[in-house]
């Protein structure tokens, strides 16, 4: 176990603020349609699973804990200039949350091996977001964003000895992580159950609104969420994916991609991006 900290963690890092990929896409609602993929990434990771399992209410607070994380996430971006201190913030909550994981193994959240895993899976959903609901990257783009991310990680102050050096190496190391490492956690199954039979209460609805669409809802968001996950993922938690799975999704997702356009600014962007758009006098273009 090596929860040693990185020598970024004496030094104030650099992270991308505006004119940055981070500052235009990091803060879009869209973010919300891949929260179930990250989410299950991380509780499939023994200790990270282990970690939330032993030292969270998520089983009584699983969209509660999700959406409270998700503000303070951003905040590394858009708190800017002062994201490092955020960042440093979000470590500490941290330093307590050890124990031993399903495979008797003993595992610390500070762990590189656990955080940056965290890490890997959101800065995942950003760039799968981008790809498949606005507009197919590039390679260039996806090594920008992925050196991008390489900086936003060092502000945590977290060793950074296991991070890949290139986007190609990222890949690599996803993909490794997802066919050779992940499990089916007692977390990461709970997350399974809620998505299929959603809890009773949801934070981002009024609860009126909530209790008309919490059982139509369940079956097509969870299908969403399934077309979002790569294949051994899927595979490994036993969703059959067809082609004519592939193709409505598709579907779906350049639907999403048109009706973009039309969307009020004040609706396309989270109230933390709004906030750091506001105090840096720059929007996510970078005017």
């Amino acid at each position: 176990m090596d929860v040693t900290t990185s020598e970024h963690a004496r030094v104030e890092v650099e992270i991308p603020g505006p004119g940055s990929l981070h500052w235009r896409w990091a803060g879009e609602t869209r973010g919300y349609l891949m929260l179930v993929k990250a989410g299950l990434l991380q509780l499939m990771h023994p200790g990270l699973g282990a970690g939330v399992e032993q030292h969270s209410d998520f089983f009584n607070e699983p969209w509660e804990r999700v959406l409270r994380s998700v503000p303070q996430i951003q905040g590394v971006t858009f708190d800017w200039p002062d994201g490092a201190a955020t960042a440093r913030q979000i470590r500490e909550y941290h330093h307590h949350i050890k124990g031993v994981d399903g495979q008797g193994r003993r595992y610390h959240a500070l762990d590189p091996d656990v955080f940056f895993w965290a890490h890997a899976t959101i800065f995942d959903a950003l760039l799968r977001m981008i790809d498949l609901f606005d507009h197919p990257m590039s390679d260039a783009e996806k090594e920008s964003l992925y050196a991008e991310t390489r900086q936003v990680f060092r502000a945590y102050g977290v060793s950074d000895r296991i991070v890949p050096p290139d986007w190609a190496a990222f890949e690599d190391y996803f993909d490794r992580m997802c066919r050779e490492e992940l499990v089916i956690t007692p977390a990461a199954r709970g997350l399974i159950e809620f998505a299929k039979e959603p809890p009773a209460t949801f934070p981002l609805l009024p609860a009126p609104l909530y209790r008309l669409v919490r059982k139509p809802s369940a079956k097509p968001l969870w299908w969403i969420a399934v077309g979002t996950l790569p294949p051994p993922v899927r595979d490994l938690i036993g969703e059959r994916w067809t082609e004519r799975d592939e193709r409505w999704h598709r579907h779906f997702r350049r639907a999403v991609a048109t009706a973009w356009r039309v969307v009020p600014p004040r609706l396309r962007y989270t109230e933390r991006a709004r906030a750091g758009y506001r105090r840096a006098g720059v929007g996510p273009s970078g005017r």
